[in-house]
């Protein structure tokens, strides 16, 4: 907890956790250690969070620019469409997805669909404390 001075506000919460990165108004953590697409999932979710979803190409430089190592977002196939985790629409025209697998990680500049039993990075994200 960070105490802040500012308009009055005389103990405050930081926007986000301890070990957690503000980026517009979300939250983002970023793993360490690699683990398969589930059990990213499951360590966000411990976290109130969720895998990140990507909302515009600004947000998934930020993400690479911050891991470098290729992490799990929260975007899978479900039958011949890809969803996000968030129940939102996936929509092909903001991003294209190279790959036949079922899971998704980022790369530099472009998402990749791959086995979800392979061993990434993650990066879970929620809203910012407001």
């Amino acid at each position: 907890m960070s105490i802040l001075a500012s308009k009055g506000c005389i103990k405050c919460e930081a926007p986000c956790p301890e070990d957690w990165l503000l980026y517009g108004r979300k939250c983002y953590y970023f793993s360490e250690e690699p683990r398969d697409w589930n059990t990213g999932r499951q360590f966000c979710h411990t976290h109130e969070a969720a895998l990140a979803v990507i909302q515009s190409q600004k947000e998934l430089e930020f993400m690479y620019k911050f891991t470098r190592r290729e992490p799990w977002i929260g975007l899978r196939r479900v039958g011949d469409e890809f969803h996000w985790v968030s129940g939102e629409p996936f929509d092909p025209d903001t991003f294209h997805i190279a790959g036949l697998g079922e899971c998704v990680f980022v790369e530099p500049t472009r998402l990749v669909s791959t086995e979800c039993l392979m061993t990434r990075p993650w990066v879970c994200s929620k809203m910012a404390y407001t």
